[in-house]
């Protein structure tokens, strides 16, 4: 699954920052219960035994001693009604004799439940407990229930949510309809993680993996797509339909979907297998560009793997609304619409990128999470990090010319960002409360859990690493597995212990910067490395110890050195005036700092270093001036010598020197270092717009194509006059129809207008938004207008997110944009509170924990971050806090950069140039 948290941060369209980014004391005691059950505070957490899998030792709610093994389930639903009806029965073994069933239910309501048991029918109560989300299922006849198989019958009623989790509907404006006609509905799941109690009562916890058997009852006229392949269509008397579909395997109950609606189908095949992609009417020819990638995707993973895809068909379905992210449900994946269809004539320069990304991530989750699951929530990093590693794999092994690995080291530091603080987690961080459970699908397992399995994968070779992951997936197959299956298997493979220092990696929170010095003795180059924890606020009271496997590289020589202890010091051969660069490739997760005369030495030698060591070298510079560790000035010497990289990797370069410099004006708004610091930021930038051009050269590479879109709106928010001039003259000729904006710097031109739009031209973009008929115009004008420096237009937005402007995912996330884009997060953080019960029904329980600290994204103030916590605790409880306490710390990290670094700076501005 890509997360709300994931594919706001990096998949959505367009990529926002985490919603979480970034007095330590007041902080520590506000979040103190929160983040003690995490780990967050105190001496570390001790590492969780990495056992194999064993399903009576799989934490979760409910008892192992009742056990589903196969659901007959109908569903009775209309797109046109709020509400459903299901029948389900459910085999279940009961293992000893027992006076009650208990099982999830949420949001439902039984109509009749019965025991069909040896004796026959037996009536049940039902005695739901709403704050466990269960129901306990009791005989009336105060029997007990004996061992063995035994059927459950339940009638129920459910609910139509607005939000996208459970049975949720997704309204659209059907293009091959007339203008003034009403809005359609398509209804669609999403039941990961604990939705599926929301459509059926079921056992829903990961390690009840049970054979689903559906039925759909819909009116005629509908579509109707599920998991399997459709059996039988049989139309009844009252003019509905009933469809039936093959049995799945055995599987958990969060990946069962079904999709009722609408659609266009556009057809294909992956050798045998029939592919198929499901759109709103009058958009299938935008989903030929995720065809074709499926078509490449399944058959690189059944090869990768050793093990062909498990399932007779896979669908893919675009939502045309309401959903975030994606969902790996076994034969019928879901997307956001923006996360699936191209469109040539409008879309981002990089929403083939993302789209071929998600797709990678989401496709990997059939062998990743759906074949093979974690055992528990606790290990659901088996799912997401893999499924993200294989999707940067598979990114870069198709279309190399994306510079995929040095772009993703953007999400890297995000996920960097937020576990260099308190207020984080392991990777593995032990119990998972289900009240809190969107805590772990985070960056933490995401983007740092994807990044630590790439380290591995470079320590033992790829061969290697690839051969253990075979084993594994042969091994647990149609069943549950913990981390200490996958080291096992990988461990065989290497014939090294695998598994401590994985553990080292996934069982402590945070990560190490490792120290580099090294000198010239008796004609050889000694290295001393060390190791502690890397940290943004006050050092960590314990000492940790990584088993980091250090990339050594100088000039041709490369080396991997094991620092398994706090300090160790090694010869190399020779001395040499080249660079010694750590962390070669930028693989590893953990931080390098040089020396002051290292890091002059690598600015000098930017150009000729390897492109993935140009992007580290760049961030950990920053990341170390940041927290006052280093100079600024050591990250302003390599970011003059940015132009001189001459290579493919310099799009991916300049990138990253953007996402610096807009967090570094984030922090100094206000002051007067501002507008020296965005000088400057015009000085790098506006020479390499005018060097692209404002349009495409021929035969002009996807990179330059990305680059120039994001130099447009980034020099617009650094204030530069001539974009936007520029920007406004094409934006006001694409609205009087004079000539269409070029879909390769659409979205650059109309985010630029945004920025500093006059009313006229705000009411236009509002307009659009208000009119946009594609999830991917409705992100690229809410950005647009998110970003306005005019709190009149902002609250004129707000207003409107409120009023049904636009979709709910895209409305739900306007406060966020705001603070995060522009300068009036306070303004968007007021509103959020004091319209709380309206957003908290737009974003649902998943995205209710994200608002505040998203509105909170650009704060700089102590009192700001004390705020947020307290907001946060009185508004959403214990889930937020970890999401609230990782921006309160980002805050105040600002705050002590303004105070410590504005003076500083501004006088190394005064002489400071690029390099051109």
């Amino acid at each position: 699954m890509t997360s709300a948290v994931a594919a706001r941060t990096r998949l959505a369209t367009p990529p926002l920052r985490p919603f979480f980014h970034r007095r330590r004391h007041a902080l520590y005691a506000a979040c103190l219960l929160a983040l003690a059950t995490l780990g967050g505070l105190g001496a570390a957490p001790p590492a969780q035994a990495q056992a194999r899998f064993d399903f009576a030792a799989t934490p979760g709610r409910l008892s192992k001693q009742v056990v589903p093994t196969h659901y007959q389930l109908l569903i009775e639903a209309d797109p046109a009604r709020d509400d459903f009806r299901g029948e389900v029965t459910i085999v279940v073994d009961v293992r000893k004799p027992t006076d009650a069933i208990v099982l999830n239910a949420h949001q439902l309501q039984a109509t009749g439940a019965m025991l069909n048991d040896a004796s026959g029918l037996r009536p049940m109560k039902v005695l739901p407990d709403e704050a466990r989300q269960t129901w306990r299922l009791v005989p009336e006849d105060g029997k007990p229930i004996a061992a063995g198989s035994q059927r459950i019958e339940i009638d129920y009623t459910g609910v139509v949510q607005k939000t996208g989790q459970g049975l949720y509907r997704a309204e659209y404006r059907d293009i091959t309809a007339a203008p003034d006609a009403p809005l359609a509905r398509t209804l669609a799941t999403q039941l990961e993680a604990i939705y599926a109690r929301s459509v059926l009562p079921s056992f829903d916890e990961p390690v009840f993996r049970a054979v689903f058997e559906l039925s759909v009852r819909a009116p005629a006229g509908q579509q109707v797509v599920a998991n399997m392949p459709l059996q039988s269509q049989v139309p009844e008397a009252d003019g509905r339909v009933l469809y039936r579909f093959a049995p799945t395997p055995p599987m958990p109950s969060y990946l069962l979907a079904f999709t009722i609606g609408r659609f266009d189908l556009l057809e294909g095949s992956a050798g045998t297998l029939p592919l198929r992609i499901l759109t709103a009417p009058g958009k299938r020819e935008q989903a030929r560009f995720a065809l074709q990638a499926t078509e490449q995707l399944m058959g690189h993973y059944a090869d990768y793997f050793g093990v062909p895809y498990a399932l007779p068909k896979l669908d893919q379905h675009a939502v045309p609304s309401t959903r975030w992210g994606a969902m790996e449900d076994w034969g019928l994946i879901s997307y956001a619409e923006s996360g699936l269809l191209f469109d040539p004539a409008r879309s981002n320069p990089d929403t083939q990128r993302r789209v071929f990304n998600l797709l990678a991530h989401e496709i990997a989750h059939q062998w990743f999470g759906n074949l093979v699951t974690a055992a528990s929530w606790e290990e659901i990093w088996l799912n997401e990090a893999f499924a993200t590693w294989m999707a940067t794999r598979a990114s870069d092994h198709f279309h190399p010319e994306w510079q995929v690995r040095l772009r993703e080291r953007g999400w890297v530091e995000e996920a960097m960002d937020e576990d260099s603080g308190q207020a984080t987690r392991a990777i593995r961080s032990g119990r998972v409360d289900e009240h809190a459970i969107w805590d772990v699908f985070d960056n933490i397992t995401y983007a740092k859990g994807g990044a630590v399995l790439s380290m591995i994968e470079q320590w033992l070779g790829p061969q290697v690493f690839q051969k253990g992951l075979a084993t594994y997936m042969a091994d647990r197959q149609y069943s549950n597995a913990t981390a200490g299956d996958l080291w096992h298997h990988i461990g065989q493979a290497a014939g090294r212990d695998v598994r401590r220092v994985a553990a080292s990696w996934t069982d402590q929170r945070g990560f190490p910067v490792v120290q580099v010095a090294s000198r010239c003795a008796a004609g050889q180059t000694e290295v001393t490395l060390s190791q502690r924890r890397f940290v943004t606020g006050a050092a960590d009271r314990m000492q940790r110890t990584w088993h980091i496997p250090v990339r050594l590289a100088r000039g041709d020589q490369v080396q991997t050195v094991m620092l398994d202890q706090p300090r160790r010091t090694l010869r190399l051969p020779g001395c040499s005036d080249e660079p010694l660069v750590a962390n070669a490739g930028g693989r590893g997760f953990y931080r390098v700092q040089y020396g002051p005369a290292q890091l002059k030495a690598l600015a000098r030698a930017l150009p000729a270093l390897a492109p993935a060591d140009r992007v580290t070298v760049m961030a950990d510079a920053l990341a170390l001036a940041r927290t006052g560790a280093t100079p600024l000035a050591g990250w302003f010497e390599l970011l003059a010598a940015t132009p001189q990289v001459q290579d493919d990797s310099r799009a991916a370069l300049l990138g990253m020197a953007m996402r610096g410099l807009q967090q570094l004006d984030a922090v100094m708004a206000g002051l007067p270092v501002q507008a020296p610091l965005r000088e400057a930021a015009r000085a790098l930038l506006a020479p390499e717009l005018a060097r692209l051009g404002w349009s495409a050269a021929e035969g002009e590479g996807s990179e330059p194509r990305a680059l120039r879109n994001q130099l447009i709106r980034q020099l617009a928010m650094f204030g530069d006059a001539q974009v936007l001039a520029e920007a406004r003259q094409r934006f006001d000729a694409d609205v009087a129809g004079r000539e269409p904006l070029p879909a390769a710097i659409r979205s650059g031109v109309i985010g630029a207008v945004g920025a500093q739009a006059d009313g006229e031209r705000f009411a236009q973009l509002l307009q659009r938004l208000q009119q946009a008929d594609s999830d991917e115009d409705r992100w690229t004008y809410a950005r647009a207008l998110a970003s306005t420096t005019d709190e009149a237009q902002l609250r004129r937005l707000l207003s409107a997110a409120l009023s049904g402007v636009t979709s709910p995912n895209v409305s739900s996330a306007i406060p966020s944009m705001a603070g995060d884009l522009g300068p009036l997060g306070e303004v968007a953080y007021r509103h959020v509170l004091d319209h709380w019960a309206d957003y908290e029904k737009l974003s649902g329980m998943q995205g209710r924990q994200y608002l505040l600290p998203g509105s909170a994204s650009r704060f700089v103030q102590p009192a700001q971050a004390q705020a947020l916590v307290d907001d946060q605790a009185r508004l959403v409880g214990k889930g937020g806090a970890l999401t609230a306490g990782r921006q309160a710390e980002q805050i105040r990290l600002h705050a002590r950069m303004r105070e410590r670094d504005a003076a500083a700076l501004e006088k190394l501005l005064a002489g400071w140039q690029p390099q051109h």
